[in-house]
């Protein structure tokens, strides 16, 4: 790329065009890097991101239980541990941060920038892990428990927040729907989504939604349109990889309308959840085969977004 096109996009033209990128590593531009962590060699499932410039930052960690892969794919990089400046989640659910403050443990000069919500959670594990394994039953203990963060390791961003990386920075723009504390992360043209955007099949070209048992749909599609109004040219997706921008938001924030749309007809019959997802099955192309395609941390994610969005309706319906 041109000097004019970084310039274009406000990024420091990159100084690495000697860095060693082993085939497990996947070179994105000068400056962005990603791979997969693989959490007890479940593939294309997290994908966390580097970027290198006169700062280095770590975007996602996966869950504890991947962080001696993480460890090496940063080493295979030659990225040692103490040079990395800040590890940077898009929120804490454990399959995007429960590695967090491991990794802060082996990067002694690293600041960990989270969402002012998840401050105390992060410094104080206890309800964060209790919630999570709640929620997730036996596959909490498969990502692993957590550890804390002290509070001097720690930058809470607020909206808008800027990181400085050099010439450039990321912006941190505040996407709350999936997480009340999710922050989707903004570095020139591109996006770091967490799961702000659904779950990326890059072999269906598809984005199909993600929530949690409390969901705000509202809140969700909001979260959307502020991203439609960027320009934006990649959407980079913990689950999974980078997604060209060109059409995306458009196609996400129509299956998060099609979803709820089955979801709350089926709310009105009295359907089950298990009888919901069983329509979208029938109706959405490759979800089922998606479905049967998920790893053990991702057993019944399909239902569980169902479940979650049906929780909206009932909500809504009090």
């Amino acid at each position: 790329m041109s000097i004019a096109h970084y310039k274009a996009v406000g990024q420091l033209k990159p100084l690495f065009y000697g860095l060693f990128v082993p085939p497990s590593i996947n070179k994105h531009s000068d400056t962005v890097f990603w791979f997969d962590v693989m959490p007890h060699g479940e593939k294309r499932f997290v994908s966390v991101y580097v970027i290198i410039e006169e700062k280095t930052v770590l975007i996602e960690t996966g869950p504890a239980s991947s962080n001696s892969n993480l460890v090496e794919g940063l080493d295979s990089m030659g990225i040692k541990l103490e040079d990395i400046d800040y590890i940077v989640p898009t929120h804490i659910h454990l399959d995007h941060f429960g590695g967090g403050g491991h990794m802060m443990r082996l990067c002694p000069n690293a600041k960990a920038i989270v969402h002012p919500k998840a401050y105390a959670h992060v410094a104080n594990i206890d309800r964060w892990w209790e919630g999570s394994a709640d929620f997730l039953g036996k596959i909490a203990e498969l990502y692993g428990k957590p550890v804390p963060i002290p509070e001097s390791d720690l930058i809470s961003a607020d909206d808008a927040y800027e990181l400085s990386l050099g010439e450039s920075s990321m912006v941190a723009l505040h996407t709350p729907g999936h997480a009340p504390h999710h922050i989707t992360w903004i570095y020139g043209d591109e996006a770091f989504v967490g799961d702000s955007l659904g779950l990326w099949y890059s072999d269906l070209n598809t984005s199909f939604p993600v929530t949690p048992g409390y969901y705000r749909h509202d809140l969700a599609l909001e979260s959307i349109d502020k991203m439609s109004n960027l320009e934006l040219t990649y959407l980079h997706h913990t689950h999974f990889g980078p997604r060209p921008a060109k059409g995306a938001i458009e196609q996400v924030k129509s299956e998060f309308e099609i979803w709820m749309g089955i979801v709350e007809e089926g709310y009105r019959k009295g359907s089950s959840a298990e009888e919901i997802v069983n329509i979208l099955f029938d109706t959405r192309y490759g979800l089922s085969e998606t479905d049967m395609n998920h790893g053990i941390h991702q057993t019944a994610t399909h239902l569980g977004s169902v479940e979650g969005m049906l929780n909206w309706v009932r909500r809504n319906d009090a």
